[in-house]
């Protein structure tokens, strides 16, 4: 009895071992590899000056051209849109130019229905789960999902295990080959191609009271706007109530009437980003 227990604990204490091992060495990986991400990319820009920041969901991911910005200001321009991203995300992602004294003109964050929601992107926290430890931003940040929170800070290797699919081995040997995402080309930007016909979408009938990141308190210069719908959108009234709940809240959902701009109801394809980008440089950037 006395073998069978200590075979057990020797067991438990060389899988422990492992464990803390291997989560040392995958978290290396990510903290030191080229950037495959917008997070990993974030900390290379540690006190230098990116003059205009856009941060946001799929919306801003593929509807900024920075290199039009560029162009036509002569002025740097970062897109730091991430695919359904939320309020949440959006407060984690200023906190980190803050933290990393990233230098700003101004920062225009996109806002529209993700108002009603004071929530976080599944796809954003997977992203920033290596960095868990680095900063009490991202431990926050996690730590929005009770559930799991305590397992990935606590036990070794199970943020990597449980992601296996986008944290896994596969993963870390491309950071460790340097092998390049096209998530950081084009300054963030993706860009999208086609035209559905089915843009059929309605968006919310009423509007949170409040949302609370709205009422966090940040150091760096900011200002909201909203990005164009389809004029085949129902609701489109919400932007109304949205300017009641965000006073100066620039209202670019009608700015694009042409559908063929559209690659969905919510997205602009290629030739819309571009086209609603030089509005944006018309009307704010130059103004």
């Amino acid at each position: 009895m006395k073998k069978f227990v200590a075979n057990i604990l020797g067991f438990a204490i060389v899988t422990l071992a492992l464990m803390y091992l291997l989560d040392l060495g995958y978290t290396s990986v990510y903290r030191t590899s080229y950037p495959r991400t917008k997070t990993q990319y974030l900390k290379t820009l540690k006190d230098k000056k990116i003059d205009y920041i856009f941060i946001g969901s799929s919306r801003v991911l593929s509807g900024i051209v920075p290199s039009v910005i560029e162009e036509r200001t002569h002025k740097k321009a970062l897109n730091l849109g991430f695919q359904a991203a939320r309020m949440h995300d959006i407060y984690t992602i200023l906190q980190l130019i803050h933290y990393y004294n990233i230098k700003t003109e101004k920062i225009f964050i996109q806002v529209d229905y993700a108002y009603n929601f004071n929530s976080v992107s599944p796809i954003y926290q997977t992203e920033v789960l290596p960095f868990i430890h680095d900063n009490d931003i991202f431990k926050e940040h996690i730590k929005f999902n009770p559930a799991n929170y305590y397992r990935y800070y606590y036990v070794p290797f199970y943020r990597y295990s449980k992601n296996d699919l986008k944290l896994g081995f596969r993963e870390v040997f491309l950071n460790t080959i340097d092998k390049k995402t096209n998530a950081l080309n084009n300054d963030g930007y993706s860009p999208l191609e086609g035209t559905s016909a089915k843009h059929n979408y309605s968006l919310p009938e009423k509007i949170n009271n409040s949302n609370v990141y709205f009422c966090k308190k940040n150091k760096i210069p900011f200002a909201f706007y909203c990005a164009p719908f389809c004029r085949h959108v129902k609701n489109l009234d919400f932007t109304e109530k949205l300017k009641r709940k965000i006073p100066g809240l620039y209202d670019f959902s009608k700015a694009i009437n042409d559908e063929r701009m559209f690659n969905d109801p919510l997205h602009m394809n290629d030739n819309g980003a571009k086209s609603f980008t030089n509005i944006f440089i018309d009307k704010v950037l130059k103004n």
